[in-house]
C-alpha cells in the first residue's frame, strides 16, 4: 500500500486524512472533518482562479453538507458569482461486474447561470472508478460550457485521472485539471480504497446506506432553494 501526498498536503490536512481513516471516529466528528477538508480544498482552488471568475459547484447528495459546504463557503467569501448544483445517484454494478460500474442520476437540483461559467467544480469525497464524476459531468457539460474543469476530492486512486479522462474526447479532458490531497494505489477485498477515507462513505457520514442518502435532501440545497424562490 502506497499514498501519496500532493503538495497541497500540508502537516494539518494530513491530520484530517488520518481523522477519516481512524475507524473509532464518529460521524459527527467525521462530517465536521469533512467540513474542514472542504474549506481547504476551497483555499487551494482560490489560489488557481482570479476574484472575478465564474464558478459552476457540483455536489454529489451525501457530500453536500460536509465537504461542498466547506468549498462552498469558502468560494462565496471571495466570489461574486458561484452557482450550485446537487445529484442524487444510484451506483451499481451491472451484471456483478464489479469494474464496469454506472451511476445514473436519480434526481438533481441545478441553480441557472446567467454568465459564462469560467471554472466547473466537480466535488467527491473520493474518487475511485470515477463513474458518478463521469455521470454528473456529461449532465453538466450538456448545459454549462466552462473554460476550465476541476476535479477535486480529498482521495483519489492512482488510475482515476487516466480513468476519467478516457470516458471524454480531448476537447474536454484537456479542460481537466485534477485537485486533491493523497492519492491511494490499493483496494480492500471488497473494492473499497485503502486507506482512502476510512471505509464506506454513506456509513462514515452517518447514512445507513445508499438508499437512505438518496432520500435525504440537504440542508444546503433547502437554504439556496429557499432563496432562490424568495427572490
Amino acid at each position: 500500500m502506497t499514498r501519496i501526498y500532493s503538495a497541497f498536503a500540508n502537516p494539518n490536512i494530513r491530520s484530517l486524512l488520518n481523522q477519516l481513516i481512524d475507524r473509532s471516529t464518529v460521524p459527527a466528528l467525521y462530517q465536521q472533518t469533512m467540513i474542514q477538508l472542504g474549506v481547504n480544498l476551497g483555499d487551494v482552488i482560490l489560489d488557481q482562479i482570479d476574484d472575478s471568475a465564474s464558478v459552476y459547484l457540483a455536489s454529489t447528495v451525501e457530500d453536500a453538507d460536509f465537504l461542498s459546504r466547506g468549498i462552498l463557503e469558502r468560494l462565496e467569501e471571495k466570489l461574486e458569482s458561484v452557482a450550485f448544483a446537487c445529484f442524487w445517484n444510484q451506483r451499481f454494478s451491472p451484471f456483478e461486474v464489479e469494474d464496469l460500474q454506472i451511476a445514473p442520476i436519480l434526481r438533481k437540483y441545478q441553480e441557472p447561470s446567467n454568465q459564462k461559467i469560467n471554472y466547473l467544480v466537480v466535488v467527491k469525497s473520493i474518487i475511485s472508478s470515477a463513474c458518478v464524476v463521469k455521470t454528473n459531468l456529461i449532465d453538466l457539460i450538456q448545459k454549462v460550457e466552462p473554460e476550465k474543469i476541476f476535479i477535486v476530492a480529498p482521495v483519489i486512486h492512482s488510475q482515476s485521472e487516466e480513468k476519467l479522462k478516457r470516458e471524454f474526447n480531448s476537447e474536454i479532458h484537456n479542460k481537466f485539471q485534477f485537485i486533491y490531497f493523497a492519492q491511494d494505489d490499493e483496494y480492500s477485498s471488497d473494492g473499497e480504497i485503502v486507506p482512502g477515507i476510512g471505509g464506506m462513505i454513506y456509513e462514515r457520514l452517518g447514512f445507513e446506506d445508499q438508499d437512505t442518502k438518496n432520500r435525504y435532501t440537504p440542508q444546503l440545497v433547502k437554504n439556496r432553494r429557499g432563496k432562490l424562490v424568495s427572490i
